[in-house]
């Protein structure tokens, strides 16, 4: 029995052939593409989305904006610390100091000169201060005279400053030994101090001057203990104080130290007398 198809019907049955043909086709071979391309498009989209809440992901100007800032920052901060250092430096030559070595006669040349100096002026001033200032006269080596010579323009600013404002007179001074402060991942050296335990006697209302004293540019202190008592039962405005007071040297170009890499807010332990 033979079949014999219209052209229409033949037309028909081919477009149906080729219809079946091209959904397997697709569904065989690219649909599964379609999908892996879809899953890869949207995984694209949300790592790209994850990258740019996280900051990793930025363009250009974003970064060159976010080094500016820094810069800024780095800038600022270093401003500060020169206006600190300048306002709470002790000596008036700190960089010289700093960065000088001494010797074992440029000691005791500047201690012969300094007790006598000052003795002359406490005189003047009939203001009371140790003939020797505390200090000692014989030094085994050069090792110690840098260390010696700190605590001597310590000792020096202290004396001075109590004969300019009239605080009292200076019954004993012992230089302590000194300590340095270091900060950062390198623990770079950036202060010296030279702490002074001292023993005023005077009127309370003359010893007030102190804590105005230490506020002053190149004569500031840092007051870190002081304990006072009375000297006398008929006056009450006598006393006697003794106060633990630090010269501060500053030594280091912060602009270099690895303190400037980690956050400033960075609290550091206390240290000290």
């Amino acid at each position: 029995m033979s079949m014999h198809l219209s052209e229409r019907q033949f037309f028909a049955l081919s477009l149906s052939g080729l219809t079946l043909l091209l959904l397997a086709l697709y569904f065989g071979l690219l649909k599964p593409v379609f999908d892996e391309r879809t899953r890869l498009r949207q995984e694209i989209e949300s790592k790209t989305h994850e990258l740019s809440q996280a900051g990793y992901l930025m363009g250009e100007a974003p970064l060159l904006r976010q080094k500016n800032e820094r810069e800024r920052d780095l800038r600022r901060r270093l401003e500060e610390w020169s206006e600190l250092t300048t306002l709470l430096a002790t000596f008036r030559e700190q960089e010289i100091l700093s960065t000088r070595d001494f010797g074992n006669i440029d000691y005791k040349e500047e201690l012969y000169f300094a007790r006598l100096r000052l003795r002359r002026k406490a005189n003047e001033q009939e203001i009371v201060v140790p003939a020797l200032l505390g200090m000692q006269d014989q030094i085994d080596s050069d090792d110690v005279a840098r260390e010696l010579m700190l605590q001597l323009r310590s000792v020096e600013t202290l004396v001075d400053t109590a004969i300019e404002y009239g605080i009292a007179d200076i019954r004993s001074i012992d230089p302590l030994p000194p300590l340095r402060h270091r900060a950062g991942p390198a623990e770079d050296l950036y202060m010296e101090e030279y702490p002074l335990r001292v023993i005023f006697e005077g009127d309370m209302q003359r010893l007030y001057r102190l804590w105005e004293a230490m506020f002053q540019t190149n004569q500031a202190m840092l007051l870190r203990n002081v304990a006072m008592e009375k000297t006398s039962l008929e006056r009450p405005d006598q006393v006697r104080m003794t106060a633990t007071l630090s010269a501060l040297l500053f030594v280091s170009d912060p602009a270099g130290m690895s303190a400037m890499e980690v956050d400033p807010t960075e609290r550091v332990r206390p240290r000290g007398f």
